[in-house]
């Protein structure tokens, strides 16, 4: 025991829990793990709400779903499943409550038809999409997938008040993994795995962080004049922190949540988008989501989109626009961080992108097999 060596892994959400569990079963390592907050599992944190007693998740929804059984096998070791295919719906102006992602029934209802086969269904699209062969813009390649009015009635006052910005100021990446759906099957994943975790997600954390050589402290700020008491930093916080902004601030959108108890639901799906020019994008109803609700009454939660800097610097999502400044700058912090030797930056925040949660395993586990492998790992991504 007195041979290991001790590595600190900062922040304790997948991507830290992942590689820190990791390192610890290899018998090499003893992991210090820390985060700033004051629970585990990030922003998959699930708890009770304190007046309806409902359970949640504090940080908005996360439903599992990925195409990988090697993601859902390793996962399966901290957790029992409840098999979950979620659905949701936009509310239209003048149309009502339709599927979304698009698809055959929310056509008929936006304009009146009648369609009833995939093939009619593409047939209309492309009667109504505009021919543009190399979309430069989130805008232009919706509207050579879907035309110019549902573009404008699903996407561009959802895209302003998601992120800030106009759907032509936004990347092409943004969007593109939107899929297109022609039949009538609503489901949002196609995943072959769909599922929520039985105790919930934090459970799930707790059992993955439960090993002998895992030392978990929270509420703890990260320090740089502690690195030298460790072999190697695994660090999630953001990197142009890291590096005091030395490049300037990389942009992120953030969520603040409004929680409203025991409000009246009335859809049949647990979430529902607003495609309206107000503040809300989504609205939640957590009695619809397996391990969730179960409260004495309803919990329904708003979502509020912001900039980071507006919401005590909680950083959620990474900003990609059609000039591609934010990667750039990212990729001057990331030539900093390949100087490293003993310092590794993982995560969203770390990595600067956007990760599923099936995702993040599948990096943070590359990424230990890595550093098991030879004592390096990649310094971020490319």
């Amino acid at each position: 025991m007195a041979s290991k060596k001790k590595v600190l892994v900062v922040g304790a959400g997948f991507s830290g829990a992942v590689i820190a569990r990791e390192l610890a079963e290899s018998g090499k390592y003893f992991v210090d793990v820390i985060d700033k907050r004051n629970h585990i599992a990030g922003n998959a944190y699930d708890q009770i709400h304190a007046v309806s007693g409902a359970r949640y998740h504090k940080y908005g929804p996360h439903i599992f779903h990925t195409n990988d059984r090697k993601i859902f096998d390793y996962l399966s070791k901290y957790t029992e499943w409840i098999p979950y295919q979620h659905a949701v719906q936009v509310l239209v102006d003048g149309v009502g409550a339709v599927p979304m992602p698009i698809n055959l029934d929310t056509i008929n209802k936006v304009y009146g038809l009648e369609l009833n086969t995939e093939a009619a269904a593409k047939d209309f699209l492309d009667s109504i999409r505009l021919d543009i062969e190399r979309p430069a813009n989130a805008q232009e390649y919706l509207h050579s997938v879907y035309g110019e009015r549902l573009t404008e009635l699903f996407f561009s006052r959802y895209t302003k008040k998601m992120w800030g910005l106009e759907l032509l100021q936004m990347s092409v990446a943004v969007v593109a993994r939107i899929p297109v759906n022609l039949c009538k099957d609503s489901r949002y994943f196609k995943d072959e795995f769909q599922c929520m975790p039985l105790k919930g997600y934090t459970a799930l954390f707790e059992n993955m962080l439960g090993h002998e050589y895992i030392k978990v402290n929270l509420g703890v700020e990260f320090n740089k004049n502690t690195e030298g008491e460790y072999s190697h930093v695994f660090n999630a916080m953001p990197i142009d922190s890291y590096y005091d902004y030395c490049f300037g601030e990389l942009p992120y959108r953030s969520i603040k949540f409004e929680h409203r108890v025991g409000e009246v639901f009335d859809h049949d799906v647990p979430t529902v988008n607003f495609s309206d020019s107000g503040v809300y994008t989504r609205k939640t109803n957590w009695d619809f989501y397996p391990g969730c609700g179960g409260g004495s009454t309803s919990l329904v939660t708003y979502e509020i989109p912001c900039d980071y800097r507006d919401n005590d610097m909680e950083r959620y999502y990474p900003v990609k626009t059609t000039d591609g400044r934010p990667q750039e700058i990212y990729r001057q912090y990331l030539e900093l961080a390949k100087q490293e030797r003993s310092l590794t930056f993982i995560g969203r925040c770390g990595q600067y992108i956007y990760y599923d949660m099936h995702q993040v395993v599948a990096n943070s586990l590359k990424i230990a097999n890595e550093f098991l492998h030879d004592g390096t790992a990649s310094a971020g991504r490319e």
